[in-house]
């Protein structure tokens, strides 16, 4: 319990400093993890993404598909997959819902975007969800990176995931993209056009600008996200806000070492934006908050993160809160090989998963 003192005087909210300072020895005295990291990345990913995006017919699946095909690289060789899950069970949808009409609307819409999409419809399995057939269509044609709303044809609700997303994200092995209809106007768009039941697909727009913020921890799932994001989700018009996070517990010396090594691995591809350390007093606010916060404050329009030591029914505690909180399209960099080879079981430097669990015993 806080003290008289404490109550009389409160902590100063969280704070962002973007003139990083640290006082180990100079990052140019040792190899950026970053740069180790890209390496590896690069030898297992290859040149090129398979993306896939599921639609359902809801006008959020439009903007989903605007969204996928923003990240689409027709030069390195991406592949564009539109994923459908039938369920004859609902014999009540009406026919610009059913797969037939979809098939058209979907592929059309890709096809005004110059790219040709390949449409991936399955019947539910027996005995599966939607959920469970979605991931599995995915993970069978090779999905590197999967884009779909955060709620589908029952509506949009803050503070909560649908049920496809939510299970997507938990359970999948690739990396997923949850688009949201509030927030800023970054990435793709869609002008004109009332969605399947309108007829024809509006024009899509995938050369918006995007900024772009990506939450750190140090950890080695943190920096092969943002190798992830710069090598292949990064345009050139985006930019790109770091953030660091710590706690008044501790200094944030390390945070700021890591946001310098960040800070190199962007100017030498010369990437806009910034880096920043930000404090979080755990007696006024937590980690997911001090997040949600930064993205607000630094008027971003997706958020960014990396997973560590996920698994097939875990995800972390920072990254589920964001990911269901956040009021902005949401991305979540796993790595499938940790997964399976349980490589990095740990994270980094003051682990944002570690930090959540230990205030919330406090």
């Amino acid at each position: 319990m806080a003290d008289a003192a404490t109550t009389a005087n409160p902590p100063p909210p969280a704070r962002l400093s973007s003139n990083v300072s640290f006082t180990k020895r100079r990052t140019d005295d040792v190899v950026n993890p970053l740069d180790i990291t890209e390496v590896e990345l690069k030898r297992r990913q290859g040149a090129s993404l398979t993306i896939s995006c599921a639609v359902d017919g809801s006008q959020m699946s439009d903007k989903s598909m605007a969204t996928a095909l923003s990240f689409f690289n027709s030069k390195r060789g991406d592949k564009f997959n539109v994923i459908h899950i039938s369920d004859v069970s609902k014999n009540y949808l009406s026919k610009h819902l059913q797969p037939a009409h979809l098939k058209n609307y979907y592929v059309d819409m890709a096809h005004g975007a110059r790219v040709k999409a390949e449409w991936l419809c399955r019947e539910k399995e027996e005995g599966r969800s939607t959920c469970e057939s979605l991931t599995r269509l995915a993970e069978k044609h090779g999905t590197d990176l999967l884009v779909l709303g955060s709620w589908g044809r029952k509506g949009e609700k803050l503070d909560m995931l649908g049920t496809v997303s939510d299970f997507s994200l938990r359970q999948s092995h690739c990396s997923i993209v949850i688009v949201r209809s509030v927030g800023g106007s970054g990435l793709g768009g869609i002008t004109g056009g009332m969605g399947p039941a309108g007829g024809s697909p509006g024009a899509v727009v995938t050369n918006r600008p995007a900024k772009y913020l990506f939450a750190t921890d140090g950890s080695h799932a943190a920096h092969l996200a943002f190798t992830f994001l710069l090598n292949y989700l990064l345009r050139p018009c985006d930019s790109v806000q770091v953030v660091a996070v710590h706690t008044s517990a501790t200094e944030g010396a390390e945070e700021a070492r890591t946001t310098e090594f960040y800070k190199q691995y962007m100017e030498r591809r010369r990437v806009n934006g910034n880096v920043h350390v930000r404090c979080v007093d755990r007696l006024t606010t937590n980690i997911p908050e001090g997040i949600a916060e930064a993205v607000t404050e630094l008027g971003c329009d997706v958020l960014v993160m990396g997973i560590s030591g996920y698994g097939r029914k875990k995800l972390g505690s920072v990254s589920a809160d964001i990911s269901t909180r956040a009021s902005c399209t949401t991305i979540i960099i796993k790595d499938s090989w940790d997964v399976k080879s349980d490589r990095y079981l740990s994270a980094g430097i003051a682990t944002m998963t570690n930090e959540v669990a230990t205030s919330a015993m406090e």
